[in-house]
């Protein structure tokens, strides 16, 4: 039986939103193929219909989990302290440390992707710089946005490491009191 391409774009869809929050709960390297189209609610036969292989998933996945958490900053217009530190509060948020399924992709899959391929690791890079540009636009330099990346998705790894919610929320306050810095030192020069 043919199906539509509307059908296999979405089941090629369900397999990227599926694979990547199972992947992001569990971590990639982890996770078998049958892992992984299972919680799409697939075989490893559907799988390998959309995907050539296990990395071609895992860099497709990162590309558009990645676009995701680029769209939530790239929205914000230059200027909107605010709405960045919106976005950033929801990022430094105990919902995103107790749901790595549901959040950006780095915190979870940063280990992985540094041991995957030259392909994967690529794809990673591509989109971390494309997080990097929709961040400096709205904090002023290349040096600002990474800072608030590494602050930031190191915050979440070290708060879902941490037994105690106290300790969580020390970690994420303490980086987005510096954050919150830095974004009022930006709008202060």
């Amino acid at each position: 039986m043919r199906y539509s391409k509307e059908h296999k774009d979405q089941i090629r869809q369900q397999l990227l939103l599926e694979g990547a929050r199972h992947a992001k709960q569990h971590g990639f390297a982890a996770s078998g193929v049958d892992a992984l189209a299972g919680a799409a609610g697939l075989t490893t036969g559907s799988l390998y219909k959309h995907f050539s292989n296990k990395d071609a998933l895992f860099s497709a996945l990162l590309k558009a989990d990645l676009a995701q958490t680029v769209a939530r900053f790239a929205n914000i217009k230059p200027g909107d302290d605010e709405a960045i530190l919106k976005a950033l509060k929801s990022y430094l948020s105990m919902s995103h440390v107790r749901a790595p399924e549901a959040g950006c992709p780095v915190p979870s899959l940063a280990a992985d992707v540094a041991r995957a391929s030259e392909d994967v690791r690529l794809v990673f890079e591509a989109g971390m710089i494309d997080f990097k540009d929709a961040l400096k636009v709205l904090v002023g330099s290349d040096s600002a946005a990474w800072t608030l990346i590494a602050q930031n998705v190191g915050a979440v790894m070290i708060a879902r490491a941490m037994q105690h919610d106290s300790v969580r929320k020390e970690v994420m306050n303490a980086v987005l009191a510096s954050a919150e810095h830095l974004i009022s030192d930006k709008s202060a020069n």
